[in-house]
This record gives C-alpha cells, sequence and structure tokens, in this order.
C-alpha cells in the first residue's frame, strides 16, 4: 500500500457544503481526525490515507470533495 497526503480546498461559504458532503458516503476517513485550516481562514482539509493507488485514495472522499482534492503520493522520511 502506498500513503498519500489528500489535500482538499473549497471557498469559505463552502465549509457546509464540505462537511455535509460526507451524508451517506461510507469511508474509512469518517469519524476519524482531519486536519483543517478553514478556523483559520484558508479553507484546507487533509488527510493521509493509504491506498494501491491515487485513485482508490480519493475514492475515500465524497466526490464533491474528491473533485476539489489534489493528491500527493509520499513517504516517511527520518530527520537528521
Amino acid at each position: 500500500m502506498a500513503k498519500f497526503v489528500l489535500t482538499h480546498r473549497h471557498q469559505p461559504g463552502e465549509c457546509r457544503i464540505a462537511y455535509a458532503a460526507w451524508s451517506g458516503h461510507d469511508s474509512p476517513l469518517r469519524g476519524r481526525p482531519a486536519i483543517s485550516s478553514c478556523a483559520c481562514g484558508e479553507h484546507h482539509i487533509f488527510w493521509v490515507v493509504e491506498a494501491v493507488e491515487e485513485q482508490a485514495a480519493l475514492r475515500q472522499l465524497p466526490e464533491w470533495l474528491a473533485a476539489r482534492t489534489a493528491v500527493s503520493e509520499v513517504n516517511e522520511v527520518t530527520i537528521p
């Protein structure tokens, strides 16, 4: 399994839509913490997920969020 960072971005008036999009979407991400910058004014939500490939990572998000999400494959490194 590969590790991906999902970076979702929405407009300030779309926060409610971003949260409501989860209604009815079955995902291992539901009920887990995510990192969000909405309260800080930037309106990004970040998840670190494991998946076999990028599209599988995006499928963990509701369609509305996935359409506004960048995917980056990442690896852990040790900082010297």
